[in-house]
């Protein structure tokens, strides 16, 4: 019986190099075969019901984010919890780019701080871009007795407990806020409670409370009509559409404080970098677009900083840092 001879170790060597180079090029296909992203749908999570701001804002930014990416963007509107049902959807998506969410301040930090319960923390969240950013405002009755910030925080420390704001709820951005201008002030104001904001300005014109902490956009028509007084807006500069108001930093009381209600971009962690950077650019090239820089103006709103993934990151972390130390004194609902 004749052995086989062995293989030279040449021999055995080519024969590897021959089998590698065939699996090379069965799988080459398969990489070339990978498509490109987007090649489907995009999905945008707004956490309430359709035709409020966030709805609004989501919606035509869908719309131009479709064009730049070649795909449909649709958006799903889930609401419950104040948000944190539709934070929790995107946590348990696919980290694979097609589902995003359009978060604000209330939904992505302060109910996670608040409330452990909701089962999510900021840091679950993968921020990718600013696509809003809208600063606050203290209303007051017209015949109110200051005029100014430093004028309200004078009043408010001579008369401790006193006077009274109200916010659409307990852990709302405005509650929150305002207990980090008190502290800030060194004044006590007793916070009054709703269940939305839409009988605040109601309550401040009748004087049932004295200040109501809201956005531009909430109050634009009854400031416009002098149904209100505007005493200070939170924004770094002065607002267009309420020139004459100065902003917080610009009194003695709130010297350099600066605070916005914003909303980001957000995908579930674990999404490719490749990806998070190209849908970043897209929403950052679409918030530049003519129609949502006059859908941001008719709100009031600030056209927001084009942040990148990173700076988002960073942002975000800092208004967790700015907000921690008050949130933890406040108990949830």
């Amino acid at each position: 019986m004749t052995l086989p001879r062995p293989c030279s170790p040449a021999a055995s060597l080519s024969r590897r190099r021959l089998v590698l180079a065939a699996a090379a090029t069965l799988s080459a296909p398969l990489a070339w075969s990978q498509p490109v992203f987007p090649s489907r749908a995009l999905t945008i999570i707004v956490p309430f019901t359709a035709g409020g701001s966030s709805d609004v804002g989501a919606r035509l930014l869908a719309t131009e984010l479709s064009k730049l990416l070649g795909q449909p963007v649709v958006v799903d509107n889930v609401a419950g919890a104040g948000g944190a049902i539709a934070m929790q959807k995107l946590i348990r998506s696919p980290a694979d780019g097609y589902t995003l969410l359009y978060g604000g301040l209330s939904e992505s930090l302060l109910i996670p701080l608040i409330n452990p319960a909701v089962n999510y923390k900021v840091e679950d969240l993968l921020p990718i871009a600013m696509v809003g950013s809208s600063p606050v405002v203290f209303v007051t009755r017209p015949d109110f007795a200051a005029n100014s910030v430093d004028e309200l925080v004078e009043m408010a420390r001579k008369n401790p407990g006193k006077l009274s704001f109200g916010s659409a709820g307990i852990g709302s951005f405005a509650h929150v806020m305002t207990e980090v201008i008190k502290d800030k002030a060194r004044v006590f104001m007793v916070h009054i409670p709703y269940r939305g904001g839409a009988q605040i300005l109601t309550d401040v014109i009748s004087g049932q409370i004295d200040l109501g902490v809201t956005t531009v956009a909430n109050a634009a028509s009854m400031i416009a009509a002098k149904r209100v007084k505007v005493l200070g807006v939170s924004s770094r500069k002065r607002v267009a559409i309420i020139k004459d108001v100065p902003t917080f930093a610009e009194s003695r009381a709130l010297k350099d404080l600066e605070m916005q209600v914003w909303a980001l971009m957000f995908t579930p962690l674990g999404t490719p970098p490749a990806v998070v950077n190209k849908l970043s650019a897209a929403i950052n090239t679409a918030m530049e677009l003519p129609s949502i820089k006059a859908l941001l103006a008719k709100l009031g709103a600030e056209l927001p900083s084009l942040l990148n993934p990173a700076q988002a990151q960073a942002f975000l972390q800092a208004e967790a840092k700015l907000y921690r130390p008050v949130v933890s004194r406040i108990k949830p609902e």
